[in-house]
Order: C-alpha cells, then sequence, then structure tokens
C-alpha cells in the first residue's frame, strides 16, 4: 500500500505521518547492570517493499545516513592530508607565506569535496535502491537492486589514490591538475565494473569465493588502519618525523610533535566514549557510534587547552557560506595513464564487496540470496555501482560504492523497507548542501578524527575476517589465505619491500622494475602502473588469492572431519578415541564405495 493510499483510508493521516513504531525500543538506553535477565520486544519486521510512515521513514532514514557520514567524508580528508604530507615544499606554513596559502587553498577543496560526496551519496543510494528495468532487454536486466542497498564512497580507493596524486604532481601539476586527472581517469575505467555486472552469476561466484573477498576486505583494513593511527598521533605530515622540531599542524593552535601526550589523550576519548555507548546505549545510538564518538571528542577538544592554545579553532566554520552544491569547485579533466592498471583492479575489488553487500542486504531483509531474482539484483547492484561512480566522477568527487555496515542496522531495527533508503538519501543531500557541515568537519583537531577511523578502519578488518571464516576451511583454503596475506600484511608493514619509484625515487637502481633513461612515456607509465598495484597491499594479496584459487584443485571433503567438528558445535560428543574415530572413516569408505558403484551400474545401463 502507497503512501497517498495509507492517507485515504479512515485514520490514514496518523498513521501515513506518523505511523506505529516501537521508539522506546530503538532509544531507551540499557543498563546491563541493573536489568540482569530482561529481555526486550524487537520491534516488528518491516519488508522491503513496505510503505513506512513519513516519520518512522525520516527517523530510520537519518540512522543510516549518520551511519555513513563517517565513511562518506573520510576519503577527501584523508587523501588530501597524506598528499600534503608529501609536499612539504608546497604546503608546509613554517616555510613562509605562500606555502600557508597553498595549504589552506587545498582545505578548501577538501572541504567542497566533504560536501559533494555527501550530496553525490544521496543521489546514489536513491538510485540503488530502485530497481528501474532497462530497455529493450525484456526485464532481464535493471539498474539498482530494489533493496535498501545505501551507497558512499568508497573507502578502498583511499589506498591508491595518494599514490596515484603523488605520481601526477611529481610531473608539475597542481594538485587541482592532479584530481581532475584522477577523475578522469575513473570516468574511463568505471565502466569494467559495468561489464562486469553482466557476467553470469556462477563465474562470479567462482571467480570470488568469501574468503578472497575477505582477504581483500580485510588487507584494504589493515592499510587503512595505519592511517588512522597516523592521524591519532597528531596528523599524517609529521607522523615520518615525529620530533618537536615537526610540530604536526591539524590541532587547531596548538602545534606538539607527533605522538604528544595531548594528542593520544584525546584520541582515546573518542575510544572511551565509543565503549560508554556500546555498554549504556540505546541501539539508535550503538548504530551511529562513531558519530557521538566524534561530536564527544570534538566536545572534549573545544573546551580542553594547552599552555593556552586551542585544539578547535573556528575560523573556517566563520568563513564557510551557509549553503554549497555541486561544481562550486571545477577540476580539469585529464587522464594519467599509470593509474589505469591499478584503477582497474580497484574497480574489481569494488565488484566482489558489492557482490558480498547485496547478499548480505537480501539475508537482512528476509529475502532468498539465490536464483533468479537474487542474480537480479546483484547484477542490478553492479551495474548501479558503475552509474553512480561515473556521476560522482562528473560531480567531481571519489567514487562510490554500496556500505555493508548499513546490514547491520536493517538487522536491528527490522525496518527493510525502501522507504527509509530514499529518506537515507534526503538527509545526505541535506548534510551536503549545508556548508558549515564540511567546515565542522575540517575543524575537528586530527588526533580526534584518528580515534574515529582508526575504529572504523579496524572494523574493516574484523569484516574481513567474518567473510574469511563464512565457510568451512579446510587445507586448501587455509594456504591460499596465508599466503595472500603473507604478501599483503608483508608490503603494508614494510612498504619499501615493493615501493614504485615514482618521482623523487624513479631514479632508484634497488627496485624490482628499475626505471631507465631511454625508456619511451608509455612503457614507463606501464612500469609506474605495475609498480603502484604491486605495492598495494589488497592488490597483491587479492590477486595472489584469485589466481590460487583457480589453479588449486578443491581437495574431497572429509566428511569424518566434518561430523566431528559439528559435534563439538553440538556439545553431544567427547573426544574420540583411535578406534572410534577409524570406526567412523571405514563406515563413511563403505557409504562411498557404494555410492560408486550405484554410480558405475547406471553409467553402464
Amino acid at each position: 500500500m502507497g503512501f497517498l493510499e495509507k492517507m485515504k483510508e479512515p485514520g490514514g493521516v496518523k498513521a501515513a505521518l506518523v505511523g506505529h513504531y516501537d521508539w522506546k525500543f530503538l532509544c531507551m538506553p540499557r543498563f546491563p547492570f541493573f536489568n540482569k535477565g530482561k529481555v526486550y520486544q524487537p520491534p516488528p519486521f518491516y519488508a522491503y517493499d513496505e510503505t513506512l510512515s513519513l516519520f518512522v521513514s525520516l527517523m530510520i532514514g537519518l540512522q543510516h545516513a549518520l551511519t555513513m557520514s563517517t565513511n562518506i567524508i573520510t576519503p577527501a580528508i584523508l587523501v588530501f592530508n597524506v598528499v600534503m604530507s608529501y609536499f612539504p615544499e608546497i604546503y608546509d606554513p613554517a616555510l613562509g607565506d605562500e606555502q600557508a596559502a597553498n595549504r589552506e587553498r587545498a582545505l578548501d577543496v577538501a572541504q567542497y569535496l566533504v560536501s559533494a560526496s555527501l550530496i553525490a551519496s544521496g543521489f546514489g543510494t536513491m538510485m540503488q535502491v530502485s530497481s528501474i528495468p532497462i530497455p529493450f532487454t525484456n526485464g532481464k536486466y535493471q539498474l539498482g537492486t530494489g533493496i535498501l542497498s545505501t551507497m558512499g564512497t568508497a573507502n578502498q580507493y583511499n589506498a591508491i589514490f595518494p599514490v596515484i596524486l603523488f605520481d601526477i604532481m611529481s610531473r608539475g601539476f597542481s594538485i587541482e591538475e592532479a584530481w581532475g586527472k584522477l577523475l578522469g581517469t575513473i570516468m574511463v575505467c568505471v565502466w569494467l565494473e559495468a561489464l562486469i555486472s553482466f557476467l553470469p552469476n556462477k563465474i562470479l561466484q567462482r571467480v570470488c569465493p568469501p574468503y578472497v573477498l575477505g582477504v581483500t576486505v580485510m588487507l584494504i583494513g589493515v592499510q587503512l588502519t595505519g592511517a588512522g593511527i597516523r592521524f591519532w598521533g597528531g596528523g599524517v605530515g609529521c607522523s615520518g618525523n615525529p620530533s618537536a622540531t615537526n610540530p604536526c599542524l591539524g590541532n587547531g593552535d596548538v602545534k606538539l610533535g607527533y605522538g604528544s601526550g595531548p594528542y593520544i589523550g584525546l584520541g582515546f576519548s573518542v575510544f572511551l566514549i565509543f565503549l560508554l555507548v556500546e555498554i549504556f546505549g540505546s541501539p539508535f545510538m550503538r548504530n551511529t557510534m562513531v558519530i557521538w564518538g566524534l561530536l564527544g571528542g570534538y566536545a572534549i577538544s573545544a573546551l580542553a587547552s594547552y599552555e593556552g592554545d586551542s585544539f578547535v579553532t573556528t575560523t573556517r566554520m566563520k568563513s564557510s557560506p551557509i549553503f554549497t552544491f555541486l561544481w562550486v569547485e571545477t577540476f580539469p579533466i585529464g587522464i594519467h595513464a599509470p593509474a589505469i592498471i591499478p584503477m582497474l583492479f580497484a574497480f574489481l575489488v569494488t565488484s566482489m564487496e558489492t557482490m558480498g553487500d547485496v547478499t548480505a542486504t537480501e539475508h537482512a531483509s528476509r529475502l532468498c540470496p539465490s536464483g533468479n531474482v537474487h542474480s537480479k539484483r546483484i547484477q542490478g547492484g553492479l551495474l548501479g555501482d558503475a552509474v553512480a561512480t561515473f556521476f560522482a566522477a562528473i560531480a567531481t568527487t571519489p567514487p562510490n560504492t554500496t556500505l555493508s555496515q548499513n546490514n547491520g542496522i536493517v538487522a536491528l531495527t527490522r525496518c527493510a523497507s525502501v522507504s527509509a533508503g530514499y529518506s537515507c538519501g534526503f538527509w545526505l543531500l541535506c548534510f551536503g548542501v549545508i556548508a558549515k557541515i564540511g567546515a565542522w568537519i575540517l575543524s575537528i583537531p586530527d588526533c580526534v578524527l584518528g580515534g574515529a577511523l582508526t575504529f572504523l578502519f579496524a572494523n574493516i578488518i574484523v569484516s574481513g575476517v567474518k567473510l574469511i571464516g563464512f565457510d568451512r576451511i579446510d587445507r586448501r583454503t587455509h594456504y591460499i589465505v596465508a599466503t595472500s596475506l603473507a604478501l599483503g600484511v608483508g608490503t603494508a608493514m614494510v612498504p619499501a619491500f615493493s615501493s614504485p619509484g615514482i618521482g623523487a625515487s624513479a631514479g632508484r637502481p634497488n627496485q624490482w622494475w628499475p626505471y631507465e633513461e631511454d625508456m619511451s612515456e608509455g612503457l614507463n607509465s606501464l612500469r609506474v602502473g605495475c609498480m603502484i598495484a604491486v605495492n598495494t597491499p589488497y592488490f597483491i594479496g587479492s590477486i595472489t588469492a584469485i589466481i590460487l584459487n583457480l589453479v588449486i584443485p578443491n581437495d574431497l571433503v572429509d566428511d569424518t572431519e566434518i561430523e566431528i567438528e559439528e559435534s563439538w558445535l553440538k556439545g553431544e560428543k567427547h573426544d574420540l578415541s583411535f578406534k572410534e574415530e577409524k570406526a567412523m572413516e571405514e563406515a563413511q569408505s563403505v557409504v562411498l564405495e557404494a555410492e560408486m558403484d550405484e554410480e558405475d551400474k547406471t553409467i553402464t545401463s
């Protein structure tokens, strides 16, 4: 029943505008030390095609939007801070007024990209929760999943964008020109994901089973958690040389060396707020934990000072306009050839992740994660990812993808209605259009932001671990995961193992593919692209997992081992003696021989 139909019924105006929902369940704090044994009755379940009242839709959508917002704002802030740390001669304000002006200009661009990313994510979410039939395909293909799949700025690109921008800027381009070349490369490479969306689902599952996707997601989290720690200690720019003579610049008027006590303490306050919310918070607060941690850490840092200097300054918020929109800042579009190889693989990884996210959303929405309808949702989700990313690039923002953390909200609120998805897109548009929100985000001290980002990125690691354990881990899976993580985690811990020879280090001889002076521009572009890719932990780990998964034959399933493990989980059996285990194996052999004999008879007849 639609919204207008609800209003026409007796008492329908109140039902359509306010509706019925157990807000006590959603908003009431819990007191675990005083209400032991108390069981909370969950609210009713709302199906994916059920129309919500306006108020319920807005409130559930707000919860999704708040949960996503930290993910969406991170890439612009992280990437631009890392890039500025690569070029202190251009962006270090201690070197002069010109450098200080360059830094402020770069932060202005980052502030705009925060707002633009929120707007693009809002439009992307509205498109993805729709299921728009593609003309002339007889309903076989669609755009969007048609379920509550929220879209936001993808964090996996944070691992490669700083290196790509560094390579472009090392060739004499400004940060605005470098960003334009990056956007143009995205517009070209994103259509790989569109092509993947039309492949049969069986092929995709054969190439990328859950544990391969788990390796990818886990390595993305490992690399990004290191970036979060660099923010937590005071900032990315000062983390490479932690000393009092190299102060951190992103913490208001307080300029201390990396790892100073006040920075660590403020970052830890965010973790403490997370703990309090997890223990005492209502379901609404626990789902939006990262936002409350940021708000609490910001409030503490605003009240705190160090030797009279403030951790928070309001200059940017005062000078910012009230409203903004897309294309307030524009960039000269181009293509950077060395970025094509790592970018293509990044979109392959995004496709793998989207498949897992859509399947998880189906589980949370009580929909069957198999069959033709499931395959159609996967196809629509992948195509929706590609179209949303192409629009995001036109809108000057980083790529978009489905966000997995919102599946937890679907499960907890028991609301899978796409009405909440449209409301979520509406809230994201509002957050982006209000420019003061972007200015406030840029005023958060790096150490406070680092505390939140470290926790957020560590959650990505846990998501990868869950995917690796989605199916039973046998010897073959164990070997593939171990080999892939060895290369991926090793590269994340010691980047010099395969560091790309770009910029000033291009002529360094100790590289696995050294630069040569007579090398053509095309060959050098291929060299740089390959080296950036191999130096990216999730690239080297994922490509290893995919290749090994395709070339290593499957082992025969040991039914005896599975029965023993199941008996342990059920608590039905004690440890088996040698004789008992031998008897089980012999029984399994008899059954297997009987099945083989029956198969031979069938073939003969």
